[in-house]
């Protein structure tokens, strides 16, 4: 019964994949039988004089047809290796080496997203014949290469408010869980104390109650929470650094996490007190608008005074030193679900860009509305910040760039196919 669940989650991470490890399995031993009477270890191919083996590509293969990768697996896995060896000499090269810790996290990402832990994944596909060490070379060449883009582009990047705004502006929410946690976050700031660290973690995570596990937070952790007993409000999956998310995916209500190594930020145990699952991604738009009120109507002492400040308004800000001195209920700004501006404000807006101005309308009081539309935006919820937007943005740019260098290395490289 066991077996069979597992099969069933592991689906998530392609489809139909008990025909496709049989696929798999056929496509290894088809693979094997010559290569087995040569030599499992003859190059297949060289890049730079290191070599593809034979066996590299056999596994490589095997895992990809297991996944259901489209297209020519036998071409796309070679294209794989043959940039992993250019990827890795240039980790050499700039003496970077992958952290074992981010390593295991990815490895657990992957893992996760069929519902599965790392040893429930290596068990299936163990059974049709691929080592865990493909895996583990899969997962740690897209890391390093990681590594190796931020270290060679990271400060190279700069990407303005502006475009933080636009991109903001368009984010939406994702399908997904949203978690009600209690954390503890112990010191992780020298190697000895994320020694000690880890070490409690791995007992603070076999606690079973909620009441223990708050007492501990009261005690041991670092975090801010720690004055709350180590609770937290809910949070989306999303909002939660990648190797949080990994770990608590598929923690139940009322049980513990394994413990999260953060880097310096510390190491870390969750309770899960609640989860529940986001099932739609429909988002409304936020208005965010500006109304200067001029007396007088459509006069042309009102029409010339509203023509003054359009010409001297570029952003919405702009209008807070004309009203200065005034009474606050002259200059109204507000930023509020689409229907909630009122309507006729609403019709003229639909109409605007961000930092457009109209003065078509007037209040029933007979004043001129100087109009500006200062922004309009999704209405995402609190997970998607304009740090991780920001990231996003980032990690963008790097990936391109990366993409680039890389395109270049191999146009450069000497590479030799021999079967």
């Amino acid at each position: 019964m066991r077996q069979s669940m597992a099969w069933t989650q592991l689906t998530k991470l392609g489809r139909g994949v008990g025909h496709s490890i049989a696929v798999a399995t056929l496509a290894l031993g088809a693979s094997l039988a010559p290569a087995t009477a040569q030599n499992l270890f003859e190059p297949v191919a060289k890049v730079n004089n290191e070599a593809v083996t034979a066996y590299e590509r056999n596994q490589r293969m095997a895992f990809m047809t297991l996944l259901r990768a489209p297209g020519d697996v036998r071409e796309l896995v070679m294209d794989q290796l043959i940039n992993e060896k250019l990827q890795l000499a240039e980790a050499e090269r700039l003496g970077v080496e992958p952290d074992p810790e981010a390593v295991r996290q990815g490895m657990e990402e992957f893992a996760s997203r069929g519902n599965l832990s790392v040893e429930q994944f290596l068990e299936m596909i163990g059974q049709a014949g691929i080592a865990a060490e493909t895996f583990r070379d899969f997962v740690t060449a897209g890391i390093t290469w990681r590594e190796v883009a931020r270290e060679l582009f990271l400060e190279k990047v700069t990407i303005t408010e502006s475009e933080i705004d636009r991109a903001y502006a368009e984010a939406e929410p994702t399908p997904g869980q949203k978690f009600l946690l209690t954390e503890i976050v112990l010191p992780a700031s020298s190697a000895a104390s994320l020694k000690a660290s880890r070490m409690r973690a791995e007992r603070l995570a076999q606690i079973q109650t909620a009441d223990e596990f708050s007492d501990a937070a009261k005690r041991f952790s670092i975090a801010p929470t720690r004055l709350n007993n180590g609770e937290r409000d809910w949070v989306d999956l999303q909002a939660l650094p990648a190797p949080v998310q990994a770990a608590i995916r598929n923690v139940g209500e009322g049980a513990t996490s394994r413990p999260v190594v953060l880097g310096e930020d510390g190491v870390a145990v969750y309770f899960v007190r609640d989860r529940e699952t986001v099932r739609t991604t429909n988002v409304g738009t936020v208005i965010d608008y500006a109304a200067f009120f001029i007396p007088g109507g459509r006069s042309q002492a009102a029409l010339a005074e509203a023509a003054e400040i359009r010409a001297e308004v570029q952003v919405c800000d702009d209008l807070y030193p004309i009203a200065r001195g005034l009474p606050t209920e002259q200059l109204v700004r507000e930023e509020i679900p689409s229907g909630a501006v009122p309507a006729n404000y609403k019709a003229e807006l639909d109409n605007m860009d961000p930092g457009e101005i109209s003065t078509n309308l007037t209040t029933s009081s007979g004043s001129l509305v100087v109009l500006m539309l200062c922004n309009r935006r999704n209405d995402v919820p609190d997970s998607v910040s304009r740090t991780q937007v920001a990231e996003s943005l980032r990690n963008q740019r790097i990936g391109a760039l990366a993409n680039d260098y890389l395109a270049e290395l191999r146009a450069n490289a000497v590479i030799e196919y021999y079967d």
